[in-house]
């Protein structure tokens, strides 16, 4: 919803983007994190299971939050 916000705002500002535009950016911020967030995690020595955990966790709720933003839009 943040991205609708702002994609609002910058439309308003005169930006040019369309409304398939917007659509697109909001239905992008939906998806889930990246998975080689933990790769990288790994190899700079972080805590990569609690990286991992939170990824999928990400995953799990853009299931749902992707599934209801393209039904709505």
């Amino acid at each position: 919803m943040l991205v609708l916000g702002l994609g609002a705002a910058a439309i308003a500002l005169g930006l040019p983007l369309s409304e398939a535009d917007l659509r697109i950016l909001i239905l992008v911020a939906a998806l889930p994190s990246a998975a080689n967030a933990a790769m990288l995690a790994e190899r700079l020595g972080a805590n990569s299971a609690r990286i991992a955990v939170v990824i999928l966790q990400s995953t799990v709720v853009g299931l749902f939050t992707f599934t209801a933003l393209a039904s709505v839009l």
